[in-house]
Parts: structure tokens; C-alpha cells; sequence
């Protein structure tokens, strides 16, 4: 059955939570005449953002998020997830229909018209030639029932990357945030026909009150957006032992570096991560002035790796370590830098 090429939620969508987010995530309002305000978004849901950005990252060629705890990626990563979730809200005729769509019946009647179960009929076949043309399509998410504007906030947004059609059972294979990593959520309904409403079935994020049911979907509309601020390169080393202060004139040193990485990006030698020396930055006094990563490092991990240097015949240098990305730039907190003396040991007798 026809699937998105190249795209999993296991290895192509954020691996994070859809929330908490970090302290200082803020949506920021300002109007004419009054004065700015903001709202803390730190435990809110920003599944529209989660949604479009997996959709940009895959569409880009850019990296999987790999970070695992929502709570702690970098606040520029945070920013611009809410940004694409306002994103989500602002294409043609959006926040109104999220509007009618709530308040509206899963029936056809004669005051609401042909109801959101067939309105949601008429979304999965748009949803299936998006599909056949290699397209992921973000959803609307009815969860929710009520009157009340406000009460838009109480739906979600997902992610289709494929489906099934077997007879006119219709199961559409979606990211959902709510259940990060998980290639196994779907959406299932019965597209034979539009009335009467039907159930619409799911094992991901469902209507309160009525586990495995949604009321219905829509399909988004999206434009690409640049996923490159998402990406911080950022990280803390420091060695482990610490660095002597005094060593033998062409003497090996193997130091214990530990790297942790604080930022969203996975630290791969592929990708052009590497250890180098500072104090000036690329000097050779301790032989190489950039080292291979032994291993990957994905963010919100700690890895010790061993780096192998050799000290010069003479002098006083300083010996001091800090993680660069080849051509793009040294980031993150280097090591402490440390005067290490070169001395030839006393003779005896």
C-alpha cells in the first residue's frame, strides 16, 4: 500500500514528547495599544509545530532529532516549534473551521450541513492523492465537542505518511507526537460511505472520554519552512582525571574526555563533528589538532572517549580541547585549559 518514501516516525520524526517544554518557552503577544504580554507554553501541547517540522526535516534531508526528553532541548529548538505550531493555525480558513468542526454534529443535519463524518470522508480520499503523489499531509484532529471557541485547544494534529485500503476500510498510518517513536499508530475508518456516521477508530491520541475514537480530521494546509534553526550545536567537556601539569618531553598522553551534549543535533564524525585543540585553536604543539569521534553522541547523552596526544620536546604549552563541526564552526564549553610544563626527568647518580 502506498507509504511516504523514506519516512518512519521511528527514524525520521523528533524522538521527544509533545511537552513539557523548557523553562523560558513563552508565546509572545503584542497588540496595538496595549501593553506585550506572554503566556508560558512550557506545559502546553504544540502538536501542530511537532507536525509540520517532522514534515520540513524530511522534505529537507536534514538529521533526525534525536533528543529524548522534551523537557530538555535547547530553548531555540522549543521557539521554533512553537513557531511552526502558529504556523499551523494561520493557513486560509484554518482556526474557522477548527471552529466549526468542534461545534459541529457527527451527523448531517439540516441547520449544520453534511456533518463531520462525511466532511471527514471527503478528507481521507484528499488524503490518499497526497499520499499516491509522495506527499506526508498534517491533519486536524477532531477530538473535541463543544460550543466554546476556546475549545479548539482540546484537538491535535498529526502526521499521515501512508495508508491501507482494504475494501472500503480505509487505515491511515500516522506520526503522532504524543506517542513519539511509535511506527505503529493509525487512524481507521470506513470511506464506503458518507452516512451514517460511522466510528472512526485509533490507538494513538484519542477523544476524552472515549478511548480508541476521534470525532473526525481535515487536512492542514502547509508550506515548507527552513528546519535549520531546530539545530544547536552545543556541548560541555571536560576530562576526566584531569590534565597533569607536568609530562616528559615527547611523552603520550591519553586523555578520558567526556563530552555531553546539551544541544539537539547528534554529534557523528560523518556529519563533520570532531574534537580539536585550542589556546590558539588548531595548534600543533600536542601533535594532531583534531581528533575523530569514536563514537556518536546523540543529544542529552554523556560519552567518554579516549584522545591521544604527544608533548612537544620543550616549552610550556597549554593544553586545552573544544568541539567544532568541520567548515561551520568551535561551539559548546571547551575543557578548561591547563600550562603543562615539559621537563626531562633529573639524572641519578
Amino acid at each position: 500500500m502506498p507509504y511516504v518514501s523514506g519516512f518512519l516516525p521511528s527514524r525520521s520524526a523528533p524522538l521527544f514528547h509533545n511537552g513539557p517544554w523548557p523553562a523560558g518557552l513563552d508565546l509572545r503577544i503584542s497588540l496595538a495599544g496595549l501593553p506585550s504580554a506572554s503566556i508560558d507554553v512550557t506545559k502546553m501541547g504544540l502538536c501542530g509545530g511537532m507536525s509540520f517540522l517532522a514534515r520540513d526535516i524530511h522534505e529537507s534531508g536534514a538529521p533526525q532529532l534525536r533528543s529524548t526528553i522534551s523537557q530538555g532541548i535547547p530553548l531555540p529548538l522549543g521557539r521554533h516549534i512553537l513557531s511552526r505550531l502558529l504556523d499551523s493555525f494561520l493557513g486560509p480558513g484554518v482556526i474557522p473551521y477548527w471552529i466549526h468542526a468542534t461545534q459541529e454534529l457527527d451527523h448531517g443535519t439540516w441547520f449544520w450541513g453534511k456533518g463531520l463524518y462525511a466532511e471527514t470522508v471527503d478528507a481521507a480520499r484528499q488524503v490518499m492523492r497526497y499520499v499516491d503523489a509522495g506527499g506526508l499531509v498534517p491533519i486536524g484532529v477532531v477530538l473535541a465537542q463543544s460550543a466554546w471557541p476556546w475549545d479548539v485547544f482540546q484537538n491535535h494534529v498529526e502526521l499521515v505518511y501512508g495508508y491501507d485500503l482494504v475494501g472500503t476500510q480505509l487505515t491511515l498510518h500516522v506520526y503522532d507526537c504524543n506517542y513519539e517513536g511509535s511506527d505503529n499508530v493509525t487512524i481507521t475508518l470506513d470511506v464506503g460511505s458518507s452516512a451514517p456516521a460511522r466510528p472512526i477508530l485509533t490507538n494513538g491520541t484519542s477523544t476524552a472520554g472515549q478511548s480508541g475514537h476521534v470525532r473526525g480530521f481535515f487536512v492542514l494546509p502547509y508550506q515548507r519552512k527552513d528546519p535549520s534553526p531546530a539545530y544547536v550545536d552545543d556541548g560541555l567537556l571536560t576530562v576526566a582525571g584531569g590534565v597533569p601539569t607536568s609530562v616528559s618531553p615527547g611523552e603520550t598522553l591519553n586523555l578520558a574526555v567526556t563530552i555531553d551534549n546539551t544541544g539537539s543535533t547528534t554529534f557523528e564524525s560523518g556529519r563533520g563533528y570532531r574534537l580539536g585543540t585550542q589556546s590558539p585553536p588548531d595548534n600543533t604543539e600536542w601533535g594532531t589538532p583534531r581528533f575523530e569521534l569514536s563514537e556518536s553522541v546523540d543529544p542529552g547523552r554523556v560519552s567518554t572517549q579516549t584522545v591521544s596526544l604527544r608533548a612537544p620536546l620543550s616549552g610550556s604549552p597549554t593544553l586545552q580541547l573544544q568541539l567544532l563541526r568541520e567548515s561551520v564552526h568551535w561551539f559548546g564549553q571547551a575543557t578548561d585549559p591547563v600550562q603543562v610544563t615539559v621537563s626531562t626527568p633529573a639524572t641519578v647518580g
